[in-house]
């Protein structure tokens, strides 16, 4: 099969590659099946880290879209971050929000396969999702630079748009380059607990018809986001909730049915109000923070192996988001040693490496457009970010 791109992923990334290239006459995306292969934190196989398989670990992405800070990446700008945000989310006008301290949390998260395959079948012509991973690529020059194989066959495309994902892209861009593209480690966000605050005023929360705002904060000097959660039952008394947490792992999509199944009321009023802005006033709050960690876990190469948490640089992390908490009166946590996965892997490629070899210079016909290639994140969520970058770097890349 012969295409203009070739996307090789179907996470959050792959999305926004394929919205940008909407004027691309021929568009195949490798997607991977549907019952595809987790990767894990570790050996206990509880978080998962990667999902290589159709949707990416976005099937249970919270949906959490961050409006102050870096909200954009590459050259993003705030009319691109409204548009694309406009595109799933119409008449939940965000431009006014861009650079204030909030959380955009939706009433629907975005998905991306049920995206993908909906934007096929409202134009078969011109995108086709097939259901395979990519096993090789080949950069070969001439009419058609890039060759793909699968287990089903071989693409020919003159770009390819690696969206693989932070533990994927390494091994497929190495394999193409014919030399070592990866790191040994892999950056993150911890998500970590800073301790209880009373006589807080309630979170304003904002409610829209996409969606709710809530409010965050940062501090000077701190790589943090901070949020306030009401502490409620068992969960007033400190460090109770994030010992919880570290048990059972931090709930993804299904969130409040499995809380339900722990009989946990107070896990269960903080998922209220995280997913719904439900009961906000309370009279002690739980402070947490997502703080960015470079070299956060060591990583071989191999995404099937767990990752190694390397402590030193996450304790280094969450002890100075600690340090910096903009709370006055905070009773601290007694468990500082405990910091959860962000699930927001990225900067496992060498940039020297890629600058070396050209890559995502305009005119190589090879561009990494997922979590892979970002070094610094910010202390926000990033995959609303990361999409809309790739959907800025697809959208150059098509003529008119």
């Amino acid at each position: 099969m012969d295409a203009q791109d070739v996307v090789i992923g179907s996470g959050l990334s792959a999305l926004g590659t394929v919205l940008g290239l909407q004027g691309s006459p021929r568009v195949v995306v490798l997607a991977g099946p549907s019952h595809g292969q987790f990767s894990h934190y570790d050996a206990r196989r509880t978080v998962p880290c990667a999902f290589q398989g159709l949707g990416g670990l976005g099937n249970d992405w919270h949906g959490v879209i961050p409006t102050a800070g870096q909200h954009r990446f590459a050259d993003a700008s705030d009319t691109d971050f409204a548009t694309l945000f406009a595109h799933f989310y119409p008449g939940t006008p965000v431009a006014p929000l861009l650079g204030t301290p909030r959380l955009f949390v939706p009433w629907r998260p975005i998905r991306s396969a049920p995206a993908l395959q909906a934007l096929a079948a409202q134009q078969p012509e011109r995108l086709t999702l097939r259901p395979e991973l990519a096993q090789r690529i080949v950069l070969q020059g001439g009419d058609w630079p890039v060759r793909v194989e699968t287990a089903g066959g071989v693409v020919r495309a003159r770009r390819a748009w690696l969206a693989a994902g932070a533990l994927h892209t390494p091994a497929l861009l190495s394999a193409a380059l014919g030399r070592p593209m990866g790191r040994d480690t892999v950056a993150d966000h911890a998500f970590c607990y800073i301790g209880q605050v009373d006589g807080q005023p309630a979170p304003r929360i904002v409610h829209t018809r996409g969606g709710m705002f809530i409010p965050a904060q940062f501090a000077p000097g701190s790589n943090a986001l901070y949020t306030l959660r009401p502490a409620r039952f068992a969960f007033r008394t400190l460090d109770h909730g994030i010992e919880q947490r570290a048990l059972f792992g931090l709930p993804t999509g299904s969130a409040v049915s499995k809380i339900m199944k722990r009989l946990s009321p107070g896990l269960l009023a903080e998922a209220f109000f995280n997913r719904f802005g439900l009961f906000p006033s309370a009279s002690r709050y739980s402070v947490y923070a997502q703080v960015e960690v470079p070299e956060a876990y060591a990583f071989t190469g191999d995404a099937q192996q767990p990752l190694r948490a390397l402590q030193p640089a996450l304790r280094a992390a969450t002890d100075r988001a600690r340090q910096l908490a903009p709370y006055a009166g905070l009773q601290p946590s007694q468990r500082p040693e405990i910091a959860l996965p962000g699930i927001h892997l990225h900067d496992s490629l060498r940039p020297e490496a890629l600058a070396a070899e050209g890559v995502n210079a305009s005119a190589f016909p090879l561009q990494v457009v997922d979590a892979s290639v970002l070094r610094n994140i910010g202390p926000e969520h990033h995959s609303f970010k990361m999409m809309v970058a790739a959907y800025c770097r697809a959208r150059a890349a098509v003529p008119g």
